[in-house]
């Protein structure tokens, strides 16, 4: 993955963006959030989009906490609300720089074509394996993991809320934390993000951001260098 291995396929990405499954919730915040992904492009910034859940994710949830589900059951029917999600966000409706695709060979060409692409990620997520059949574990840390994957240096996690808050604080009220050390955000447990994301941030050395979605601009201003409304785990 990297270009200073020879051999190996370089696909230039700049961060790995999760669109948060609630930003669905509210039809002027999917736009504001693709319109956001959009500036990204047209910045210059080669960004890899993965979806979350939705609604179809909750769903989906409840009806385990009302069930029990089988592990197998909601961690194939999850990823596949993730795909739903993506295919809603790459409509021409919500956004026109946005590409659905399943492989990274369709990614690396829908880039190259100065398109974004939105990866319908179960198809790898099935193929490779790499996530337990665990509550605990959610589309947050998976973005993290594709950002791995192909070598990208950040990640970002688009959500409703304007970052991360200290355990207890009222999101609607609060400041978020404008920067955390990953080893400390583990200690707070879930938060904004899930529970598994400052491990993994930590484990692989990614920068991490969590913006609010529905403010656009601030996607691009993370990316180009400053200093958004937002929190910024450092890989630490």
């Amino acid at each position: 993955m990297s270009p200073e291995i020879p051999g190996f396929v370089s696909y230039g990405i700049a961060a790995v963006v999760k669109f948060g499954g609630s930003l669905l919730s509210q039809e002027d915040s999917s736009r504001r959030a693709t319109s956001g992904l959009e500036e990204a492009r047209r910045a210059g910034h080669r960004i890899l989009v993965i979806p979350g859940g939705g609604p179809t994710d909750k769903a989906i949830e409840a009806m385990d906490r009302r069930t029990r589900l089988a592990p197998d059951t909601h961690h194939l029917a999850c990823a596949r609300a993730q795909d739903q999600t993506g295919l809603i966000i790459s409509d021409r409706a919500l956004s026109n720089g946005l590409r659905p695709c399943e492989t990274m060979e369709e990614a690396r060409k829908i880039l190259d074509a100065d398109l974004t692409p939105v990866l319908l990620p179960s198809r790898i997520i099935f193929a490779i394996d790499p996530f337990e059949r665990s509550w605990d574990i959610t589309s947050d840390a998976m973005a993290l993991w594709f950002a791995w994957l192909v070598s990208a240096p950040v990640a970002v996690i688009l959500t409703d809320v304007d970052g991360i808050f200290p355990p207890g604080e009222d999101f609607s009220k609060g400041t978020p934390v404008a920067q955390i050390n990953a080893s400390d955000l583990v200690s707070w447990g879930q938060t904004s993000v899930d529970v598994c994301t400052p491990y993994f941030a930590r484990a692989r050395r990614i920068t991490t951001w969590v913006l609010n979605g529905a403010h656009p601009a601030r996607l691009t201003q993370a990316l180009g260098g400053m200093t958004p409304i937002g929190t910024k785990i450092l890989p630490t």
